[in-house]
């Protein structure tokens, strides 16, 4: 069996643009952990994983960013980054297996990632490829995990320009070529909350059957304008918990 380091692979469980996943074990300590290595062995892929594992180290207290636990060099341009393991499945898998959520349940995993992303912003980390495929959801633990910053800036200025992007979740101003900013992850959390609500990625229509304050949160998640949208200051994250309440009658579920 393949090891890496002190960990021994289990299973691929992944693979994306320039990485591929896999579940591993400790193998003195049998606990389990991911571990994500660069497909091609080129200065550019192995850059981005070690910037990527360098902002996972930086954001690793928070409890809905998986913490990065080492970084392992197999040759020149060929990096391991181990990561903690994830005991779910992405929202893109839950969505396409089991058709849209409830709204109760949208709304909890938004606030999640809102608070996600709050904590990367306020530490200079604009995360920039915000979508289905990147929100692990953690049932037994009522939790999403955010995953894949490879795309991540780190303290954006004006001449910073996107890494990359995936078009149908892009905010606007990343498909102009203009740098990162907040409210670009502001407008991904609308991009996931109308995703897992059922509604329309091309016109962002929401279902007629949503309730009526959750399409204008959503709504204004996903202006065009970056400086429409809501601002951190304004405490979204406190906003869609007490609209929650007045929604559902609690700001738990489960």
């Amino acid at each position: 069996m393949t090891t890496i380091g002190n960990y021994r692979i289990i299973a691929k469980i992944g693979e994306g643009g320039f990485g591929r996943i896999f579940q591993a074990e400790h193998v003195i300590l049998d606990e389990k952990a991911c571990i994500k290595q660069n497909i091609n062995a080129s200065p550019h892929d192995a850059d981005l994983l070690r910037k990527e594992a360098k902002l996972l180290w930086r954001l690793s207290e928070h409890h809905s960013i998986p913490g990065c636990k080492d970084l392992i060099q197999l040759g020149k341009h060929d990096y391991a980054m181990v990561m903690d393991y994830i005991d779910g499945k992405t929202l893109d898998t839950i969505v396409k297996e089991n058709g849209r959520l409830h709204p109760e349940d949208a709304s909890w995993i938004t606030e999640r990632l809102l608070g996600a992303l709050h904590y990367c912003n306020y530490n200079g980390v604009i995360h920039s490829d915000v979508k289905p495929e990147n929100i692990f959801i953690e049932p037994k633990k009522h939790d999403i995990k955010l995953i894949d910053f490879g795309l991540a800036a780190y303290r954006p200025s004006s001449s910073t320009r996107p890494l990359g992007y995936t078009p149908q979740y892009a905010a606007p101003e990343l498909l102009l070529g203009s740098p990162p900013v907040p409210e670009t992850d502001i407008y991904g959390a609308g991009i996931i909350m109308l995703y897992a609500l059922g509604g329309d990625l091309n016109t962002k229509a929401l279902p007629t059957d949503t309730p009526e304050r959750l399409k204008e949160f959503c709504t204004g998640l996903l202006q065009y304008d970056s400086a429409a949208r809501p601002r951190w200051e304004q405490d979204i994250v406190q906003q869609l918990s007490d609209i929650r309440l007045e929604v559902f009658g609690r700001r738990h579920r489960g």
